[in-house]
């Protein structure tokens, strides 16, 4: 349903890297974001012609349920970057890992 040029955007995150999976924790959780990275891949590969920019984005350690408290960033402060992001982005080709600064995120 998104419009030729368009953009598919899904908000991952740094702990669903297997290569920066360094530290334990949150096992389920990072198993879940390695798996919604693994579809992304194959739904770009499926539609690599389509002109669609597909995107990966991690939104920072925001303070949610998730997140605690604690966490150096509200959604009020990561959302307006996600989407600067995501405008920046438009009408890039392949799939990109980035996060909410707009640099690579390792595989």
């Amino acid at each position: 349903m998104v419009a030729p040029g368009g953009t598919v955007a899904v908000l991952s995150s740094r702990q669903g890297s297997v290569s920066l999976n360094t530290r334990p924790g949150f096992e389920a959780y990072k198993a879940s974001k390695a798996a919604l990275n693994q579809l992304m891949r194959s739904y770009s590969a499926r539609y690599a012609d389509d002109g669609q920019t597909k995107l990966l984005i991690h939104p920072g350690h925001n303070q949610t349920p998730l997140g605690g408290p604690g966490a150096p960033l509200s959604p009020e402060e990561s959302m307006p970057a996600v989407v600067n992001v995501l405008e920046a982005q438009t009408g890039a080709q392949g799939l990109q890992f980035l996060d909410l600064h707009g640099e690579v995120v390792p595989w």
